[in-house]
């Protein structure tokens, strides 16, 4: 005779297991009432559901910081999962917390060694696979990173937690210094804090990039050239003084371009790379709030004597291949057409 399952049953099941509830009935079901048995066939299950869902892409989530209350330590982390409606829920925030937690309590500075924090008497890969298997979406440590410093550590978070910087200062004003950087660094995206952290080879690469683009500079003068010409060929009945006139500047500006000595070009390439290291590097980025003055400039007016050793800038996704978002309105009528195809 079968054992009738109770809602008590079902209730202790998910409190032992923590599994969706008609996932803990079924398994009590097909166990008989054994409850270690229920437990086996609902972890089964769970590795099924991660396993499916370990290739999918998972490229919301949030960026979080914990600093050491000597603020000498700071952690930043970064946990994603597949949809923002995930993302704003109670139980990816608190994962999300004790991830970034963790990481400061644990010293963890990598993937690895923060899944294997153990939190609550779980890893925090075991939480995050059951997140997994209870909302049908990947959940995930991206990524983290660790500074320590002899001065200061500081950091800024967006609101809704989609950018997180992490700063480390040296020096008298390192308070002062910090709240300009990481304004700084979450605005404007640099890639380095820096100019000699940037490698030869892709200085190397950005140099190539440009002198493609002055030739093609030279090549799209002359191509237009040749298509005014055709133009007016082709239309040779309604050429005027004025479509002349075009003509002749265009090719002015062709010989131009085609007449610079390499001196000159190389002069115009050097220019180009050093307007994208102000891009690119935080130190010679035109601060958000003088744009007449450098971070630099800004930093030394603040204290000479400070200096940033450490940036570090997380926003969600970034560098992920993102999934197509549907409409709301096109999924709703994808899956009424479904349906109606039963």
């Amino acid at each position: 005779m079968a054992t009738t399952i109770t809602a008590a049953m079902v209730k202790q099941l998910r409190e032992r297991t923590g599994a969706g509830m008609s996932d803990c009935k079924n398994a009590l079901i097909e166990a008989d009432g054994d409850f270690d048995k229920s437990a086996e066939i609902l972890a089964v299950k769970l590795r099924g559901k991660v396993e499916n869902r370990s290739g999918r892409i998972a490229a919301q989530g949030s960026v979080l910081t914990a600093i050491s209350e000597d603020k000498k330590s700071g952690v930043i982390v970064e946990v994603n999962c597949q949809t923002d409606f995930v993302a704003r829920g109670d139980g990816f925030k608190a994962f999300a917390e004790s991830a970034v937690k963790a990481a400061l309590a644990s010293g963890a500075a990598d993937i690895a060694a923060l899944e294997a924090v153990m939190v609550d008497g779980k890893s925090l890969k075991e939480t995050a696979d059951e997140l997994t298997g209870k909302s049908g979406e990947k959940h995930a440590i991206r990524r983290v990173a660790r500074l320590t410093s002899s001065g200061l550590i500081a950091s800024y978070v967006h609101f809704n937690s989609q950018i997180a910087v992490l700063v480390a200062v040296e020096g008298g004003s390192a308070a002062a210094v910090a709240d300009e950087v990481t304004l700084q660094a979450a605005s404007m995206k640099p890639l380095y804090l820096q100019r000699s952290e940037v490698s030869d080879e892709v200085k190397a690469k950005q140099r190539e990039l440009f002198a493609m683009q002055i030739k093609a500079e030279e090549d799209d003068a002359v191509a237009e050239v040749e298509a005014w010409k055709k133009r007016m060929a082709e239309e040779a009945d309604n050429v005027t003084e004025a479509v002349e006139k075009v003509l002749a500047d265009l090719e002015k500006k062709a010989k131009g371009l085609q007449a610079r000595p390499q001196q000159a070009k190389d002069k115009i390439l050097e220019g180009k790379i050093n307007k994208w290291f102000t891009d690119v590097v935080l130190l010679e980025q035109p601060s958000v709030k003088e744009t007449k003055k450098s971070v630099a400039d800004i930093i030394a007016d603040l204290d000479k004597t400070a200096k940033v050793t450490h940036c570090v800038r997380f926003e969600v996704g970034e560098g992920v291949e993102k999934a197509e978002v549907k409409d709301f309105a096109a999924e709703v009528a994808e899956m009424e057409a479904k349906a109606a195809k039963g």
